[in-house]
């Protein structure tokens, strides 16, 4: 299998598996059962509260709290609690109140007489007592209900007061309607906003249709609760004020909700605001939520778009990942992420409970696979790229490598620039390689090319071209000092280290070369097709380097150069120490100066000393 089909089948598996793990995440959101992804959920949750802040609530609903300060009254401390609470039912009654809603299990006989006198005040002021829904073998439906005393019943309505929970205890969920042994009950809130209002109440599939009102609902008709802001957002007025007569001023025409906030009795809960909410103050945001203020939608329809948005984000981000570099993918996959969370935020805000986890813990696990996977294809590609860079640098020159590297386009349109051209060839090779035979032959070419490399190389040149027992060598390839310079001494350098090397089986022979320079304008290019290319220098300048060739063996020399070249030497001394010529060049009209070196006087140069591979 080639490397490009296991890399697509490797992509395709990996946005298979994404899509998987999604609908694993998403599934038990979509169909309303809990999930691992809950907790989660509840902080991101949090969060955006304290993004959007608190909302205000209805102004209709006004708490009297039977607090601390009301309990250590003198007045109170002769009554029972049930006279206390008939005390103020009376109070609030004569304010003129429209509706009582009184967050107090009324389950346990009392006071014969006080209970009566509790029940004839409930007569004065529609009222609704608690009931409580009790969950005893599974957590997700109710065993029993702890009704008010029958006494009670009979002057009152009976709602639920019960509210769901997270894990930690915060309140998230509202429930309207309770079932027990076939029968349905309706909240506390529910009840007391129909009698305050008039209205009757619809129920469909996801909302709750009060009048023109409509209140979005949750599975199992449980209304998602918007926490209006810290304790104290409610207008609340303490129960002590109640006990020196009436106040129409302030809870005439309201929902008066009552119940304790006292230390160490009602319940108490911690809210997105606040770490201690006292449960009336919880019944009352669900009242003010029925009644008009902001309202949250979380329903099927939401949950279902919970779920696309997930797949979305996985796909968006894993597909980033896939297909571009590292580098940009994760963090554009980050950005996916960000934005994911910028959107449920700002619909949080504008009363939209999009799932924040859900997206995120589908997306993760999915995306630093794909990450993973993506840093393994790109260190395999960066191994094969440095292979095929090995291998490039195998066949072409370190400094045309470089360019190729830099720039893969180097030379797609022929370039004409100044260079230092250099030709060499074996002397007497023909000759030689009859008497080294095929083996033999290899070994001096291996060693020819291996020292042709060395010494151009380290002055900066490029060899272009190995042409059997010649060279093609150009310097001044990338900006440098003295081109002409460097190429002159890697001439003597090459001389030298011929000169030195034995061959194993000629170890009597001794190695010479010619070499031909020229300086002057070359176009660079490539040539070949698109299968296959290599670079070359062309032009008059070459031309007439690889002619001094000619000129070479014409004249018995080792080095030969063109005045030109000559000209462009930083080091004029080392012309002094050759011959000048006039000679013709084959294929040229009229003759051309050139210079001379024989072997005797390239051993002159550079003070008689080795200059191969000079720094």
């Amino acid at each position: 299998m080639t490397p490009l089909r296991a890399q697509n089948r490797l992509v395709i598996l990996a946005v298979l598996g994404a899509m998987a793990w999604c609908i694993v995440v998403a599934l038990p959101s979509f169909s309303g059962r809990a999930s691992f992804t809950d907790a989660l959920e509840n902080r991101l949750l949090d969060l955006r509260y304290a993004v959007a802040g608190p909302v205000v609530p209805a102004q209709d609903v006004v708490i009297v709290a039977i607090d601390d300060a009301t309990l250590a009254d003198d007045a109170t401390a002769a009554l029972s609690r049930r006279a206390l609470l008939a005390f103020l039912t009376t109070q609030i009654a004569q304010s003129g109140a429209t509706t009582l809603a009184l967050d107090v299990l009324l389950a346990d006989r009392g006071d014969p007489g006080d209970d009566m006198l509790l029940a004839q005040a409930f007569g004065q002021i529609p009222t609704v007592v608690a009931a409580a829904a009790v969950f005893e073998k599974d957590a997700s439906l109710p065993d029993r209900m702890i009704w008010p005393l029958d006494v009670f019943r009979a002057a009152a309505q009976a709602g639920v007061v019960n509210l769901s929970t997270d894990a930690n205890g915060v309140p998230r969920y509202l429930p309207l309607l309770v079932t027990v042994d076939g029968e349905m009950t309706a909240s506390l809130p529910l009840l007391a906003v129909l009698d305050f209002t008039g209205l009757d109440a619809t129920f469909e599939t996801s909302k709750l249709v009060l009048g023109s009102r409509h209140v979005p609902l949750d599975q199992g008709f449980n209304m998602p609760l918007r926490a209006l802001g810290p304790t104290g957002t409610v207008p609340t007025i303490s129960a002590q004020t109640l006990l020196d007569g009436p106040m129409p001023e302030s809870l005439a025409g309201k929902i008066v909700l009552m119940g304790y906030t006292a230390t160490a009795t009602g319940d108490r809960f911690e809210t997105p605001f606040s770490l201690d909410t006292p449960g009336v103050e919880v019944i009352a945001s669900g009242i003010s939520q029925l009644l008009e203020s902001d309202t949250l939608r979380r329903d099927q329809d939401t949950r279902e778009w919970d779920a696309v948005h997930a797949c979305l984000v996985t796909l968006a981000g894993v597909l980033a990942i896939l297909f571009l570099p590292l580098s940009r993918g994760l963090p554009l996959a980050l950005a996916i992420l960000a934005v994911s969370f910028t959107i449920t935020s700002a619909l949080f805000a504008s009363g939209v409970w999009l799932s924040a986890a859900v997206p995120l813990v589908a997306a993760a696990p999915p995306m630093l696979f794909a990450g993973g996977l993506r840093y393994n294809l790109e260190r395999g590609q960066a191994r094969r790229s440095e292979r095929s860079a090995a291998s490039l640098r195998r066949f072409q020159s370190p400094a045309l490598v470089q360019q190729l590297e830099r720039d893969p386009d180097y030379l797609a349109r022929p370039h004409e620039q100044e260079l230092v051209i250099f030709f060499v060839d074996l002397t007497g090779f023909t000759a030689l390689s009859q008497r080294l035979g095929a083996d033999g032959t290899q070994q001096l070419l291996a060693l020819f090319h291996k020292l042709t490399a060395q010494t151009v190389e380290a002055e900066g040149g490029s060899v272009f071209n190995y042409m059997g027992d010649g060279a093609l060598a150009v310097f001044g390839l990338e900006p440098a000092t003295g081109p002409a310079d460097r190429a002159l001494a890697a001439a003597v350098g090459l001389v030298n280290a011929l000169s030195s090397a034995r061959l194993d089986q000629a170890p009597q022979e001794r190695l010479q070369c010619r070499i031909g320079l020229h300086s002057g304008p070359a176009t660079l290019s490539r040539l070949g097709g698109e299968s296959y290319q290599q670079v070359t220098a062309s032009g008059d300048t070459v031309n007439l380097a690889s002619r001094l060739m000619e000129v070479a063996k014409s004249q018995n020399a080792t080095i030969v150069a063109s005045s030109d070249f000559c000209k462009a030497l930083k080091q004029g001394t080392h012309v002094a120490q050759a011959d000048a010529v006039h000679v013709p060049i084959r294929g040229r009209d009229g003759e051309v100066d050139v210079f001379c070196w024989t072997v005797a006087q390239v051993s002159k140069l550079y003070g008689g000393g080795r200059v191969g591979n000079r720094a």
